[in-house]
Formats: C-alpha cells, structure tokens, sequence
C-alpha cells in the first residue's frame, strides 16, 4: 500500500490510540487555577458524559472519530473510541477500530480496570485485551500479539482513559508533565509540554485553549493537542508530527454533553 494511503489509515487509528496520550507518574507542576498551598480544589471537577465527534485527514484523504463517554453504576465509567475511513479512503481499506476503556473515579483519581481494542482497519494483530489487577497491583492480557504481565507500581493507565486524566488534572488547575502508559506490550514514559494559551478558530467556532505536546521518549512522532477552555479541555484539534513535518490532523467536529433530557448540550464547529 502506498505511504500516503498507510498515512491516513494510520492517522484514523492513531487517532483512537492518541486521545490519549496515563496516570500521573511523579511529575507535576501547578498551573493557573491551582490554589495557593498546591492543592487543587476537588469539587472543581466532576465527569460528565459527553460525545465527540472528530473529523481526521491526511492530505487529500479522510476519516472520522467518535469519542463517547458513558457512566455504568457508581464509580464504573466506560471511554469508548470508534475510528473510521471514509471517501476514498474506504477503497483501500474498509472496517472500524474499536476501543473501549473501562475505569473507575474515585476520590483518588481515574483508576484503570480493563482495556480493549479490536483493529479492524490494520488487522487483528494490533487488537489487544488487557485486566488492570489492583488486588495484586499487575496488569495482565495482551497487546498487538505480546503477552502482558507487568507491574502497575500504582502509576500506569491505558492509552485512552489517559485523555480522561488529562482533562482531570488540567481542569484541576494542575500541569502533569509525565504519564506512564501501557502500549505494544510495555511501560513507556510520556513527556507533555506547554506551549501556552491560543485561540483557535474552526468553521464558525473561536475556541480559547490550552496547546500541549506529547510524546513517547526516543520516539520521533510527537502529537500535538489544542484543549478547550470551555469544554473541560477537550481537544479540539489534534496533529501529529515526525520530524517537524505533520503527517495526520484531527478537528473537532461536534460535542454533546451530559445526553440526558434535563441536561443536554450541544457544541458545534459548523464545519460539514
């Protein structure tokens, strides 16, 4: 397959595995909003469901992203991801990658228990299933074909309930500068930086956000992520590069909150 064609597919399935970009590893720096002494409010962040809907492209080529937030029972959460190629792209190649995280939010924070991914856009040996074993503090399953018995050390978190930590600690007023991740059968080290505060228009919707970097050290891809203010740091624009040079975008499409009858709410860009 041609690389501008691998660029898209790639860009549709990373895209379900970046929104990601881990549980709190030991780094944290205080930003804006962080109260004096260093403790964050706790009451200042609370989950809500929500729907997102991201277009994704590559050059001339396309997909989309749902991501869907949903609340089990009690602590119980499920963060699910849906990724697919569309117009021409869907000559190529046509099927969906799944992901789905299961998590519980506690007083403490996001507490992984199961992951799961079913790439049917790559192929079967990118799935992965993995049980988050807080009795005995291991994770066990398997990842793209590698067998997962690894310690959690009370730190590691799955590549996508990560995003849902982000938007934690940010709104929290808190600027992590570290995450451990579990990805293709290991614990890699996530480093963020901040670029600062941007504005960013897309379709008919000015967004004030918060620009950050991630990436996986001695990795030469970095993703670049514009979180909304106003949507709890939601990214709503989303580009990953190699080497400088961008190779995937993702942009916010739609987001609904809260879908219930008494508490809905819909944001749209305005963008077909």
């Amino acid at each position: 397959m041609a690389s501008w064609q691998n660029r898209l597919l790639a860009g549709v399935a990373a895209m379900g595995l970046m929104l990601v970009s881990g549980q709190l590893t030991a780094g944290v720096t205080e930003g804006n909003g962080a109260e004096a002494n260093g403790q964050a409010e706790d009451d200042i962040f609370t989950l809500r469901p929500f729907r997102a809907v991201y277009r994704v492209s590559a050059g001339v080529l396309s997909g989309s992203l749902t991501l869907e937030l949903e609340h089990r029972t009690g602590e119980d959460w499920v963060l699910t991801s849906v990724a697919t190629t569309r117009g021409v792209a869907r000559l190529f190649r046509r099927g969906e990658l799944l992901e789905r995280s299961v998590f519980r939010f506690t007083e403490t924070g996001i507490k992984p228990m199961e992951y799961f991914r079913d790439d049917g856009i790559s192929g079967p040996e990118r799935n992965a299933s993995l049980i988050f074993s807080h009795s005995d503090g291991r994770v066990y399953g398997t990842d793209r074909e590698h067998e997962v018995d690894l310690p959690m050390n009370g730190e590691v978190i799955d590549r996508l309930a990560m995003q849902i930590r982000l938007m934690h600690d940010l709104t929290r007023g808190l600027r992590p500068d570290e995450y451990a991740v579990i990805d293709r059968g290991e614990i890699r080290e996530m480093d963020i930086s901040y670029a600062g505060d941007e504005r960013v228009e897309i379709g008919e919707h000015t967004f004030d956000t918060l620009r950050l970097d991630h990436q996986s050290r001695n990795s030469s891809r970095n993703t670049r992520l514009w979180t909304s203010v106003e949507h709890e740091f939601l990214p709503v624009r989303i580009e990953q590069q190699r080497r400088g040079s961008t190779e995937w975008l993702g942009v916010l499409q739609e987001v609904r909150w809260a879908e219930t009858a008494e508490t809905a709410e819909t944001a749209e860009t305005g963008q077909q």
